[in-house]
């Protein structure tokens, strides 16, 4: 007679029970409930799940409180390992300002040197203005009306002062404005030369005795006549 399927004790002495499939030995187990498990009743097929059921709900049970145990093992070893790296991070943390506090000293030094220098680069104008202080103010006004006269026309030395005392300069004055502004006066006999031809016509030693006439010299005046082509 055929063994029929169901849990019936280990033959090999596990101490608990294996599943017999009507033919064979299967690999399936569970623990020994009280009792052997009777033979399913080929008339209530439906009662061939219960004892199955059971035992897999037990060895279901029994993974789930090891998973639990080894899970509360792992979170009380890990929890010091955060708390060490927590304290590290803080610990590199303050060692940052450190770094930070030695800096506005640099500044403050480059800040001294660029102040110095600026100082030292403004000191340099004042030795151009000065010069220009130390006229007088007539003398200022002379200067000027010397440069606008030789900015129209050309002028000998002594023409170009006739002209500024004729506008009420004084002499000082008028002498003063001439020297300070020392055009080339070969180049205004040359002008003045220009400006004769352009009127009228001229010898050569007549343009000479005409530039002479107005206070260029015999060297000038001839320079001026030369320049002309005469």
């Amino acid at each position: 007679m055929t063994t029929p399927a169901g849990w019936y004790p280990d033959p090999e002495g596990s101490g608990q029970v294996r599943w017999w499939d009507g033919q064979q030995w299967t690999s399936a187990t569970q623990p020994t409930v009280d009792g052997p498990t009777p033979p399913p009743d080929p008339g209530k097929p439906t009662r061939k799940k219960w004892p199955w059921i059971i035992g897999a709900a037990a060895v279901i049970i029994i993974v789930i409180a090891a998973v639990n145990a080894v899970g509360d093992s792992s979170d009380d070893s890990s929890t010091p390992e955060a708390t060490g790296t927590t304290v590290a991070a803080v610990t590199t943390t303050t060692e940052a300002p450190r770094t930070t506090t030695a800096e506005p000293s640099t500044t403050a030094e480059t800040t001294t040197e660029a102040t110095t220098t600026e100082a030292t680069t403004t000191t340099e104008p004042t030795t151009t203005t000065n010069s220009g202080s130390d006229m007088t103010a007539s003398q200022r006004n002379a200067v000027r009306s010397a440069q606008s006269y030789l900015d129209i026309s050309g002028f000998s030395r002594q023409g170009l002062i006739d002209q500024l005392e004729f506008e009420k300069y004084s002499t000082e004055d008028a002498t003063f404005a001439v020297d300070y502004v020392d055009p080339d006066w070969n180049e205004q006999a040359a002008r003045s030369a220009d400006t004769y031809l352009q009127i009228s016509a001229f010898s050569r030693q007549g343009l000479i005795d005409q530039l002479m006439f107005e206070g260029f010299t015999q060297e000038q005046a001839e320079y001026g006549a030369d320049h002309a082509g005469l």
